[in-house]
């Protein structure tokens, strides 16, 4: 059995300020490759991108660190395309092109899965927008690209600034389309938990923290991710979710990351993380393992 584990070959254009360390970034991919070492499988790091790769030659390809995608996603989707067809992929491609764009929030709210309030705001009228956003007695909101990832290019603004701040962003960048979702105070005084899950069982749970005076909480703006526990009644709320999920929807995931955090008491998805999460497997110990041992049954599975 031969596995590709895929990674990218640059970092996303948004990551501008140098990194010390730039492989210390893929140390989930790493662990994973050791791994498949320990159960006698051959992985190979494999950039998504090379053209000289033949997907023929492995009997799946494992998506992993390809965080460069949002730079052309349409790219990304035709490469996966093609992949998909010579071997095994997974996450499965009708997964990858349905979370790419934070459109996956529409679905999931129309499917009754509790998830942060969103508005779409290119198909938003600037007056509209005004009366939506004081409608909801929202005070602060968060602006976010359709098509985004490490918290990339994510503004929390005054909600009387949306619409000027909107047609700012779109005069640099007139493609770009956004969402917006009220600002939720919990994710700096609780932080964000990340639950991961392979093959559908709980694998670990995370609470991400932004630091002191932001509101990101990924680790390239300073956040901190640590082991956490969850409370029975919360990972109830989540297993209902992701229960729910699948019976709407016809994906089967190796693995996921569902990002959640507290609102009005209860949690809501904030993201569902299914192409390129980190899954924090030095973390949690056994988990690299957990997932090796899941891919390789899903490579012995006919396509």
């Amino acid at each position: 059995m031969r596995i590709a584990v895929l990674r990218c070959q640059k970092l996303p254009k948004f990551v501008t300020w140098e990194i010390e360390s730039p492989e210390e970034l893929f140390v989930d991919y790493t662990l994973l490759i050791e791994a498949f070492a320990e159960r006698g499988v051959e992985a190979l790091a494999v950039a998504w991108d090379d053209p000289e790769v033949d997907w023929g030659k492995f009997d799946l390809a494992l998506i992993r660190s390809t965080w460069d995608y949002i730079d052309d996603r349409d790219r990304f989707l035709a490469t996966l395309g093609r992949i998909a067809g010579s071997c095994r992929l997974e996450n499965q491609l009708d997964t990858i092109r349905w979370n790419s764009e934070k459109h996956y929030l529409f679905d999931l709210a129309d499917a009754d899965v509790r998830t942060v309030p969103t508005v779409q705001v290119s198909v938003v009228e600037p007056d509209d927008l005004e009366l939506t956003v004081s409608g909801r007695g929202w005070k602060t909101v968060v602006l976010k690209p359709r098509i985004g990832a490490g918290s990339a290019d994510i503004h929390r603004i005054p909600a009387q600034h949306a619409v000027r701040t909107l047609e700012e962003l779109y005069a640099q960048d007139p493609t770009k389309e956004y969402i917006l979702q009220p600002f939720i105070e919990t994710i700096t005084t609780e932080g964000e938990w990340s639950y991961v899950y392979i093959a559908g069982a709980l694998s670990h749970v995370l609470i991400k923290k932004p630091a002191e005076g932001d509101f990101r909480s990924h680790g390239v703006h300073g956040g901190t991710v640590s082991l956490a526990e969850a409370s029975p009644g919360d990972r109830l709320q989540v297993d209902a979710m992701l229960k729910q999920i699948q019976k709407q929807f016809p994906f089967d995931p190796l693995y996921s990351r569902v990002d959640v955090i507290r609102a009005e008491g209860r949690l809501a998805i904030m993201e569902l993380e299914l192409i390129e999460p980190m899954l924090y497997l030095g973390s949690a110990p056994g988990a690299a393992g957990r997932l090796a041992d899941a891919a390789i049954a899903r490579a012995k599975l006919p396509r």
